[in-house]
């Protein structure tokens, strides 16, 4: 996933990252970082997986180690990135 240039594109990206995440799975940080990577192009996964968790998409424990996707209905422009990017595979 590349950024995208437009603020009202950019406030989907989160959720896309979000759905690559499993549900109803506690992640350490590694298996956190791991899917970030593995998910977009422009290097630094550490500001996204804070923008997760700036978003409560993701809620973490006190001492950071263990990780939970919050369960929530994306907004329909949201499942529509998704659907769209999940049909894509990253360069």
């Amino acid at each position: 996933m590349r950024w995208p240039p437009k603020p009202s594109h950019q406030i989907l990206c989160p959720w896309v990252l979000w759905s690559r995440l499993p549900a109803r799975r506690l992640l350490n940080e590694a298996e956190v970082n791991e899917i970030l990577r593995a998910s977009h192009r422009f290097g630094d996964h550490a500001p996204l997986r804070r923008d997760l968790y700036g978003s409560k998409l993701i809620s973490r424990t006190l001492d950071w180690r263990a990780y939970r996707r919050i369960e929530r209905r994306p907004p329909p422009e949201a499942v529509a990135l998704i659907r769209h990017l999940g049909m894509r595979r990253l360069d």
